[in-house]
This record gives C-alpha cells, sequence and structure tokens, in this order.
C-alpha cells in the first residue's frame, strides 16, 4: 500500500482512539500491507481461505449471540459467550458500513485457547483479509482459528 492520501486515512483510523480506544494496530510495527500479506501467507500455508476462517467465526458468533448472555457450548467440545455492547463502529478501511460493537469470546477448554472476535473483526477478514496487529485486542492469528474453530487445512 503506498503512502498516498487513502491509505494515510486508513492508518490514522486504525490509530488508538480514531474509531477505538484500543486501535487496530496493537503494538505491530510492520506496515499495514505487510500485515495482510503476512496472515494472507499464513491462511494459504494452513491450507484454508479468509471465507472459510470468517464463516466459521460466523456461525459461532450467532451462535452465542442466539444464548443471550449464556455460555453456550458450540460443536462437541467448545463454549462460546456472547457480550452484549452498544452502538456501531465503522469499518476503518471505509465505505464498507458500520457494524455492532458486540463481541464473542470462544474458548477450547481442552487446550485452554480461546478467540474474542467482533463482527467487525469478522468482516476485516472476509473483506480486507486483515486479522489486526499484534497486540490488538481483536488480533485473531490465522492459525489458532484454525485449530480453536477446527478448520481443517
Amino acid at each position: 500500500m503506498k503512502k498516498n492520501a487513502r491509505s494515510m486515512d486508513i492508518l490514522a483510523k486504525m490509530a488508538p482512539g480514531a474509531l477505538s480506544r484500543a486501535g487496530f494496530l496493537g503494538f505491530d510495527e510492520r506496515p499495514l500491507v505487510k500485515i495482510v500479506e503476512a496472515d494472507g501467507a499464513a491462511v494459504a500455508g494452513l491450507g484454508t481461505t479468509h471465507e472459510a476462517i470468517a464463516a466459521k467465526l460466523v456461525e459461532v458468533f450467532d451462535e452465542a449471540e442466539e444464548a443471550m448472555g449464556n455460555v453456550v457450548r458450540v460443536g462437541d467440545h467448545l463454549t462460546a459467550f456472547h457480550r452484549e455492547a452498544l452502538g456501531r463502529i465503522p469499518c476503518p478501511f471505509g465505505q464498507c458500513g458500520s457494524f455492532h460493537k458486540g463481541q464473542v469470546e470462544v474458548a477450547d477448554p481442552r487446550t485452554g485457547e480461546k478467540l474474542v472476535f467482533t463482527p467487525l473483526s469478522i468482516h476485516l477478514i472476509t473483506a480486507h483479509g486483515f486479522y489486526q496487529g499484534r497486540g490488538s485486542p481483536y488480533r485473531i492469528e490465522p492459525d489458532a482459528a484454525c485449530r480453536v474453530l477446527g478448520i481443517p487445512g
């Protein structure tokens, strides 16, 4: 991504305090394009796609949301919990709409691994191949997503 007005606007929106208190990049110092490229390569190396990961996240999100604040069992062994939040947040890439702020935590009690994600997280993966920067509160490591969600590769 060249340093043009649009990319500078996107980076500004990803900064802490712009659209979210913590921002989208965490402590990751890599350029945005390198973050996206590295995660794309990781996903390809796992033998899956952004769409497959996002589809499983949607499935888990929907099941947790339907449980209305209760912990729900998802699949054979996962647990998930939806935490409601008021308001909406726009996509930092712009012109993609806005997304509810609620979040889901899905955990594998056998391993202790968990993922925390939002509707915006799902959109960022699907539309932009962006799993957020290292240290971001909603960063999803592609390999962890596949392990926790049971996505074969």
